[in-house]
């Protein structure tokens, strides 16, 4: 018994150092082969955050292109008119300004983007609502960052109450009389999935949406961590029935 134990020894362990050594070998050549292309890697880096180059923008081809977007897919530069309304479906986008010689990030409410929450969702505004900019400026919470959003409600007879609008929008408000802050659905789903799979406790969640957000300065992020407990909270009972413990 033992002498066939000792044969199966004998080529197994050959074997399991062969497999090691050609993983070893595998990695070593493709990063012999990455360092081959490391310059022009880097230029294509550099390249990528370079002046903008075009006259005109790409999709009036007018007025000056001097904005950009990195959720967007492609390199398309824009002006800042095109740039709102390519942007009304995507109001959690993160643009970027071309400033004193390099891309600055800013903000789509800063350049007169309102979100609308009329009939259709971010769109066509209430035909009863006149308010150009928007009822109040709002903190709305994504799982790319913190937006504030000018948000224009529907104040059309019989329409629902704001913090039921944001719901049916996806949006989960933070309290329910004139709610400030919201957190999108796709978060909340984000968040849960990041509890049951890798353990991620709110803070260490909230804390990562911050460095999204600002990674220079996250303590500037406009929300607040108890909010952000709370409405993950009632989040996850509405789903679940019950809260996911342990995760704070």
């Amino acid at each position: 018994m033992w002498q066939r134990k000792g044969k199966l020894w004998y080529f197994f362990v050959p074997y399991c150092l062969s497999t090691c050594s050609n993983c070893l070998k595998g990695q070593n050549n493709y990063l012999k082969q990455f360092l081959a292309h490391e310059t022009s890697y880097l230029a294509h880096l550099l390249n990528l955050e370079m002046a903008p180059t075009l006259s005109s923008c790409s999709l009036c081809s007018q007025q000056d292109p001097m904005f950009r977007c990195l959720d967007c897919y492609g390199q398309h530069l824009l002006c800042k008119d095109c740039l709102i309304k390519s942007h009304v479906q995507h109001p959690f986008h993160r643009p970027q300004q071309w400033k004193e010689g390099s891309f600055e990030k800013v903000s789509l409410c800063d350049l007169g983007y309102v979100f609308n929450l009329g009939h259709s969702g971010s769109g066509p505004p209430c035909p009863e609502n006149d308010n150009l900019f928007g009822d109040r400026l709002m903190t709305m919470v994504h799982f790319n960052g913190v937006f504030e959003h000018c948000v224009r409600f529907c104040r059309c007879k019989g329409a629902s109450s704001d913090h039921e609008q944001l719901f049916v929008h996806r949006l989960f408000p933070s309290t329910f009389d004139r709610p400030e802050t919201a957190f999108t659905f796709d978060l909340l789903d984000c968040y849960e999935i990041d509890a049951v799979e890798c353990k991620t406790s709110a803070q260490s969640f909230f804390h990562k949406l911050r460095r999204f957000t600002n990674n220079a300065f996250p303590d500037d992020v406009p929300v607040g961590l108890a909010i952000c407990f709370i409405s993950l909270n009632i989040k996850l009972t509405l789903i679940n029935k019950e809260p996911i413990s342990g995760t704070y």
